[in-house]
C-alpha cells in the first residue's frame, strides 16, 4: 500500500513538473532582444550613385540607460567609402567628422545627426551607426578617417545598418 503512495506521488510530481515547464515557456516572451541601451536609428535618403549626394539621418534616444550616467558616450557612422561633404558638427579627439561625444547629454526626447556623402565606387555596402563607450582612456580607442571604430577597443551599447546598392554615376 506504501509503495503504491509513493508511486502516485511520484506521477504527480513528473507531470506537475512538466506542466509547469509548459506553461513557463508559453508564457515568456519569444523576443529576445527586449534589452536596448538606446535606440538607434541609420536612415539614407537620396539614390545610391557614384558622386551623388546621400544624407544620413541618424536618430539617438536614450532607452534603458540614461547616458547621463555614463563617464563616456560616443556615437560613430563609419561611412565606408562614402565621401563626407558635410556632418552636423561635433567635437570628438579623433577629429573625425562622422564621430559625436553624447558623454553628459540628456537623451530623453531623440537627437538626430546628419551627414551628407557621396559614393566613390560602385557595388553594395553596408553604413553602421553604433553608440559606444571605451573600454579604456580615449587614447585606447583607434578610429580611421570613414568613422570606423575598432570594436575591440569600446563597449557597443546600440548598433544599426543600412545596406545600399551604389550604382555607377548617371
Amino acid at each position: 500500500m506504501q509503495e503504491r503512495n509513493v508511486l502516485i506521488l511520484v506521477v504527480v510530481l513528473v507531470v506537475a513538473t512538466a506542466g509547469a515547464g509548459v506553461a513557463f515557456n508559453a508564457l515568456r516572451s519569444n523576443n529576445a532582444s527586449t534589452f536596448e541601451a538606446f535606440y538607434l536609428n541609420l536612415a539614407v535618403g537620396g539614390t545610391p550613385a557614384i558622386g551623388a549626394n546621400l544624407t544620413l539621418t541618424v536618430r539617438v534616444q536614450q532607452a534603458f540607460i540614461d547616458s547621463r550616467t555614463l563617464p563616456s558616450l560616443f556615437l560613430s557612422v563609419d561611412t565606408g567609402n562614402l565621401e563626407v561633404h558635410a556632418a552636423t558638427p561635433g567635437t570628438n579627439p579623433w577629429g573625425s567628422p562622422t564621430v559625436w561625444n553624447l558623454t553628459g547629454l540628456d537623451l530623453s526626447s531623440a537627437i538626430e545627426y546628419d551627414i551628407t556623402a557621396a559614393p566613390t565606387a560602385a557595388g553594395p555596402m553596408t553604413i553602421y551607426a553604433m553608440i559606444w563607450a571605451p573600454l579604456g582612456s580615449l587614447g585606447s580607442v583607434t578610429v580611421d578617417a570613414s568613422g570606423h571604430v575598432n570594436p575591440a577597443d569600446v563597449s557597443l551599447m546600440a548598433s544599426s545598418s543600412a545596406p545600399i546598392q551604389v550604382g555607377a554615376a548617371g
